[in-house]
């Protein structure tokens, strides 16, 4: 039993690898305000691939019958050149059912019938490989896979840092890294600020209030926590509460529900007395 490999010709091949990534402008309205992200896409002109080449993977056997000496042949698939390097090199892949049931049908273990393909097979897989990465369009590829790495690592970074979603991203850089929309980073950096500033405030007014009265809640100060505020903190809590406001309003969220946030905020307004 051995495995023969025939390099027959196809008519037509896979497209090739995009030329590039392209920027483009994606934009909606919402409540009566236009918004923008910017989005990627694979251009429309792709490379030509010229070898049209696929190969067809048999088992041949030899057996006796009446004292006859007969040869079987079995089929197991058929790979394209172009497929090797889109799709991988792994035969059971282009076999309906698996190779599991190729092997099943000669009698074989799968990993057996893998063996038998392989010592033929992997020298094949190198020498496409070889050929391909001595192309333009394996340039371009590799070009692509980079550009798309780098924007994944900077959106992860900038969510990381903001706490905002990939799509607030969007709204102000480009895949390439280009800054697009300088106000609305301004918007974000500034709503950022003004979250730690209220949670370093919060921290603070907490600690102190339990540092001074141990948590006490009864005589003069079981009244509201607005009582607790000079004229100066209602001033800064007011300036916290136009910021958040405008950061969690529905008209600033197209893209996500924040209700939530607008009712926790709005009973903090209500207990700063603001």
């Amino acid at each position: 039993m051995f495995c023969v490999i025939q390099e027959v010709a196809t008519k037509t091949v896979p497209s090739g690898e995009p030329k590039g990534i392209e920027v483009y402008e994606s934009r909606w309205t919402a409540d009566g305000k236009e918004f923008c992200s910017y989005e990627y896409r694979n251009s429309a002109e792709r490379f030509e691939r010229p070898i049209r080449k696929s190969y067809r993977i048999s088992i041949h056997e030899s057996y006796r019958e009446n004292g006859k000496v007969k040869k079987k042949q079995t089929v197991i698939c058929t790979i394209g050149y172009y497929e090797v390097v889109d799709w991988g090199d792994w035969p059971g892949d282009f076999v309906v059912g698996g190779l599991a049931s190729k092997a099943d049908a000669l009698g074989l273990e799968e990993s057996e019938l893998a063996d038998l393909i392989y010592t033929k097979w992997q020298a094949i897989v190198d020498r496409i490989w070889e050929e391909y990465k001595r192309t333009e369009e394996y340039a371009a590829r590799q070009e692509n896979c980079r550009i798309i790495r780098e924007h994944n690592e900077r959106v992860n970074e900038f969510t990381e840092k903001y706490s905002v979603t990939r799509s607030e991203y969007n709204r102000c850089y480009d895949v390439f890294g280009k800054l697009r929309n300088p106000e609305y980073l301004k918007k974000i950096k500034a709503d950022f600020k003004a979250k730690k500033e209220y949670e370093r405030r919060s921290r603070g007014q907490s600690s102190s209030y339990y540092g001074n009265y141990g948590g006490y809640s009864g005589g003069s100060y079981c009244g509201t926590a607005a009582s607790n505020y000079n004229e100066a903190d209602k001033a800064m809590l007011k300036k916290f509460y136009r910021t958040l406001s405008k950061a969690f309003h529905p008209d600033s969220n197209p893209d996500k529900d924040t209700s939530e946030e607008m009712k926790m905020l709005n009973r903090l307004k209500s207990d700063w007395g603001v």
